[in-house]
């Protein structure tokens, strides 16, 4: 069988796999891999998003909370710093 294996350290996502490697421990590798089987193959089961890559499906609170994030973000962008005065746009 022809697998490719990740070195160590060389993984894109490392804490990410850390954390599943615990999970695996925790609650069973069977379960784990089907939780993100599931994920890749679009239900809400599994999602993780590291070093701008991202894994699974999000859940639709998720989706909601990242929106709600970035909007924030443009909001908090509103002034703009001119010759050391903040004026608004």
């Amino acid at each position: 069988m022809n697998m490719r294996v990740q070195q160590p350290g060389r993984h894109p996502m490392p804490e990410i796999a850390a954390f599943v490697a615990n999970l695996k421990t925790a609650f069973g590798e069977r379960e784990i891999d089907e939780a993100i089987r599931r994920g890749k193959a679009g239900e809400p089961t599994f999602y993780a998003r590291e070093n701008g890559r991202s894994v699974g499906t999000a859940h639709a609170t998720v989706v909601a909370a990242v929106a709600h994030e970035l909007a924030e973000a443009e909001a908090s962008d509103v002034c703009q710093v001119v010759q050391g005065k903040e004026i608004e746009r």
